[in-house]
């Protein structure tokens, strides 16, 4: 079986489809990923195809883009500099690597739209893959969309949101898509969101069900699979040895990091985290690809790393804390310890508050971000028997489960079907 993933983002946009391609391999199956030169080296090294899609993407690029994190503006600027601009070329690349490649199955990141359509017109099967539960919208889900909205809305907010959200979401996507898929001979259509989040011969939810459990309103092609792990990020890890050294020269440290994304946004979130190290009399390891984002001078016991993978560190933490992303939230959840999430925008509020409600972590808002603060929201788990309990309990729930290896198996049976 010849497998096409079409994919955009950051790391952890690309690492759950490096993680369902490498599972798919495993199974003897031959798989392309069309992404962005800057994950060439990451896709070759995880032993995968590499096609290239658009020009060179430096993450670093972002810092100059700080709306991309705000909580209010992130959606539209994210729609108008990054998605729809991407939109031809995913078109054309995609049609192309059809007609020379001629794979079985398309795979699509739902931020990839043009993928579904230029499949449709050639006969080719598509599925859909979203990474996190709030992409699965549901009237009986007490999802977070934005920041200001409660962890747990009743169910008539529920139900009212979701009238007025697809209004919204109308008026924002459907015109941008439309636009292109007039200029391609594509008919106009609406709830053109949900088409790209929830369309596909199969649509894969790659989370886990002790996250976010099926609904009876899930959709009927849906599978949630479990979380994929993939985090090893070659020339950007710090070397074993020196992470090893630290960790054993003393208590558990405290991990801060902000993935890589939001850590061009991150203000002062590291001089933070280090002095909220010294308020609590603790070790910690502040973890950026870029120095210039830690502090010069850090206390006694905290140490500033370019990355670890998170499968090696955060399980030997006593909390994480984190933007809550996806990936990172996966990561710290199955690492069975507690976090502190500050969420930035997008998904990340309704992470925060799925992790919060298993009893596994505490959410802090950005702008209530103070040294004093983090220390508090830390003391307030770390010391807490019951919080550590929770984690220590989801975590080796979570470790037992092969999310990718789910996904690999969901698509085999979607391409059997489809024949």
């Amino acid at each position: 079986m010849k497998v096409l993933v079409r994919t955009v983002g950051g790391s952890g946009d690309i690492n759950p489809f490096i993680s369902v391609g490498m599972a798919l391999r495993n199974r003897g199956h031959e798989v392309v990923l069309l992404v962005n030169p800057y994950f060439e080296k990451q896709v070759r090294d995880a032993g995968l195809e590499f096609v290239p899609l658009g020009d060179h993407f430096d993450l670093r690029r972002i810092a100059d883009m700080p709306d991309l994190m705000h909580p209010r503006k992130a959606m539209r600027l994210t729609l108008d500099m990054l998605i729809v601009p991407q939109i031809p070329h995913t078109i054309d690349a995609v049609g192309s690597l059809i007609r020379d490649l001629r794979p079985d199955i398309v795979l699509s990141h739902h931020t990839c739209p043009g993928t579904h359509w230029i499949c449709e017109r050639h006969g080719v099967p598509s599925a859909s893959v979203v990474l996190a539960p709030i992409l699965w919208p549901s009237s009986k889900d007490p999802s977070q969309i934005l920041s200001w909205e409660p962890e747990t809305p009743s169910g008539w907010y529920l139900r009212s949101r979701d009238r007025i959200s697809r209004w919204v979401l109308r008026w924002i996507i459907d015109r941008r898509y439309n636009r292109v898929r007039r200029r391609y001979g594509f008919p106009s259509k609406r709830d053109m969101f949900f088409a790209e989040a929830l369309g596909g011969v199969v649509n894969l939810g790659l989370w886990s069900p002790h996250f976010r459990g099926p609904i009876s309103d899930d959709p009927p092609n849906g599978r949630i699979c479990g979380f994929p792990w993939f985090d090893r990020h070659g020339e950007f890890e710090q070397p074993p040895a020196d992470v090893e050294e630290f960790l054993s020269d003393g208590e558990p440290p405290i991990v801060f990091t902000l993935g890589t994304s939001a850590v061009h946004m991150s203000g002062g979130f590291y001089g933070c985290a280090a002095e909220a190290c010294r308020i609590l009399g603790r070790r910690g390891i502040l973890l950026t690809r870029y120095s210039e984002y830690a502090p010069r001078t850090l206390p006694s016991g905290v140490r500033a790393f370019t990355y670890v993978p998170f499968s090696t560190v955060l399980p030997r933490a006593s909390a994480t804390v984190h933007h809550g992303g996806i990936g990172t939230t996966a990561q710290a959840m199955r690492a069975g310890r507690p976090t502190v999430i500050i969420p930035f925008a997008h998904d990340q509020f309704d992470n925060a508050a799925r992790a919060k409600r298993l009893g596994v972590s505490v959410t802090l808002k950005r702008s209530r971000l103070t040294p004093r603060a983090l220390a508090d929201a830390l003391r307030s788990v770390i010391d807490d028997p019951a919080s550590n309990d929770r984690a220590a309990r989801l975590g080796a729930l979570l470790s037992a489960e092969d999310g990718a290896l789910v996904a690999a198996k969901a698509i085999e049976d979607a391409v059997s079907q489809a024949r």
